[in-house]
């Protein structure tokens, strides 16, 4: 496969002129351009999975709360590899914020049963960890690598689906590092 094909490779899931997603994967078949002879030579630089859902409650002017949940998720294989996912949902208590995450991750199509499954264990966390929405509160889980060297970038995606990408993985390291 021939750089000038990447484009079938990738799959992009849009908002408006949002990127919620990013996806790439690496057929088998494809060798780097600068060492034929290596099938693992492209890669994204972060490897493992790691994942974020946290909640930020807001006290509006007239009294009410606005309760905004925030997921993030990153998939990075050795091969090249990559998801990442970042997403958000509000309402006026916890319930219906993540009801509103789920409805939009369901609606940008980055919704499965992983995912579902990993949600519900992470939404019971947070529910304890934020005293059922009354306090800010963030619960991650997995483990990620990232190689040294400043921003992961890709050829064949734009600049906005690298920041994405960049910005889920910063966000993730940052999050996991300070579990640690």
């Amino acid at each position: 496969m021939q750089l000038a094909h990447l484009e079938d490779i990738f799959r992009l899931q849009t908002t408006g002129s949002n990127v919620t997603s990013v996806s790439y994967v690496v057929p088998p078949t494809y060798t780097s351009p600068k060492n034929p002879n290596d099938h693992n030579m492209l890669t994204t630089g972060a490897y493992g999975n790691a994942f974020e859902l946290a909640l930020d409650t807001a006290t509006n002017s007239n009294g009410t709360t606005t309760e905004t949940l925030s997921y993030q998720s990153y998939n990075g294989q050795t091969n090249g590899s990559f998801s990442a996912v970042s997403d958000s949902g509000t309402g006026s208590n916890l319930a219906s914020a993540y009801q509103s995450l789920l409805s939009t991750m369901q609606a940008n199509g980055e919704m499965n049963g992983s995912t579902s499954s990993q949600l519900g264990s992470a939404f019971s966390q947070l529910e304890a960890k934020s005293q059922q929405g009354s306090t800010d509160a963030t619960v991650s889980g997995g483990e990620m690598l990232v190689q040294a060297g400043g921003p992961i970038n890709f050829n064949g995606i734009s600049a906005y689906q690298n920041s994405l990408v960049d910005s889920v993985v910063k966000d993730l390291t940052s999050t996991l590092d300070s579990v640690a």
